[in-house]
């Protein structure tokens, strides 16, 4: 496979990469530089800068009442995202809006991320309580001994995919042969994918290689590359109107994995059992309600983030593209599944060291 890196002022650098370069750049995807999630982890919209970062939060409590009227004592905590505001936040911010963490005693604080990859490192190091990150990263991480582990699925199957415009002519996993890859060295679809070229046989020599800026929605739009891998239940993030793009979803070629998941520390989930399940039960009541009501939820999203309200079409479809991963069991996760995206990913090699699938998750809801 050629590769070429395309930088801003289009300069292009000439390179071999070989197949084999598969499990070195799984270091990029833990490191703090967040590379998992420039295009993996909910793709942002270019155009839309992430939210200003809130201060670290405090040791210093405050009380509220519960529905019951009794008081309940306040814990401010941080939730990283693991990218750039939007719609399929909403329902995070619509929690907030709610008061449904407060309830039961958290005061959240969310903040934009750098990537899944960031995010599982922001966490598993105790530098923030909770995240929202990629099950490739968690699985990942814990495999390089990062204390991090899913505390409830939010996105029941993996929504990685291959994106192109129509007109490319993609329509299956082999058409890619002679084509031009925007790649994110490092990043989990990318890792994913080639793991899936492997297992489908493609003729990865047949393609050129081209490193773009995550996540590489400018060099598709421009026909730079003529494709990108991107999160497909988010491509309103390129085209309004989808019905211009191409999307194969990694999962249709054989791909069995978790996708996004809410992370939090080994440590913090042993110390603080009641918060962890605070903020797991918030989540699920914030999705249960942007359900109801997705105008609500938009409304909260646009007054947290304003600069999102300039695109109401596409983060309306980006929250639905959420509900349509959640499955029927909100946050639901099992051995069973764990210990598929678990195998897959050793298998494919994409994590360098097997761990136990029960030391990646905890079931805080008692599904």
């Amino acid at each position: 496979m050629l590769a070429v890196t395309v930088g801003p002022n289009d300069r292009e650098t000439h390179m071999r990469r070989k197949t084999s370069t598969l499990a070195i750049a799984l270091a990029l995807l833990v490191a703090a530089c967040g590379g998992s999630g420039g295009e993996s982890t909910t793709t942002p919209q270019e155009t839309t800068p992430p939210a200003t970062e809130a201060p670290p939060a405090t040791e210093a409590t405050t009380e509220t009442s519960s529905p019951d009227g009794a008081a309940v004592e306040v814990i401010p905590v941080r939730f990283r995202l693991n990218w750039v505001i939007a719609g399929n936040h909403a329902p995070y911010f619509l929690a907030k809006k709610e008061g449904f963490w407060e309830a039961c005693g958290l005061d959240v604080t969310l903040n934009a991320g750098q990537g899944s990859g960031d995010t599982a490192q922001l966490v598993g190091t105790g530098a923030e309580e909770f995240g929202l990150t990629d099950a490739v990263s968690i699985s990942a991480g814990r495999s390089q001994g990062l204390p991090v582990k899913s505390i409830g699925v939010v996105y029941q199957d993996n929504p990685s995919s291959l994106v192109s415009y129509a007109d490319a002519g993609i329509e299956e996993l082999a058409d890619v042969e002679g084509k031009t890859f925007g790649a994110v060295p490092g990043g989990s679809p990318y890792l994913l994918l080639h793991a899936l070229w492997e297992e489908n046989g493609i003729d990865v020599d047949s393609i050129r290689e081209v490193s773009v800026p995550a996540p590489g929605i400018a060099q598709l739009k421009t026909r730079q590359v003529d494709f990108i891998t991107f999160f497909g239940n988010e491509v309103s993030n390129i085209e309004a109107d989808t019905s211009l793009l191409s999307v194969l979803f990694f999962r249709d070629f054989g791909l069995e994995s978790y996708g996004l998941a809410l992370a939090a520390s080994d440590d913090y989930i042993a110390e603080n059992p009641d918060a962890v399940r605070c903020f797991v039960d918030g989540v699920r009541q914030g999705f249960e309600a942007a359900q109801a009501d997705p105008e609500a939820a938009l409304q909260a999203l646009y007054e947290a983030a304003p600069e999102t309200e300039q695109a109401p079409e596409v983060h309306e479809a980006m929250l639905q593209g959420a509900f349509d991963f959640i499955g029927d069991e909100m946050l639901s996760q099992n051995l069973d599944k764990w210990t598929a995206t678990h195998d897959f990913l050793f298998e494919a090699g994409v994590i360098s060291e097997a761990v136990d699938p029960a030391e990646l998750f905890v079931d805080v809801l008692g599904q």
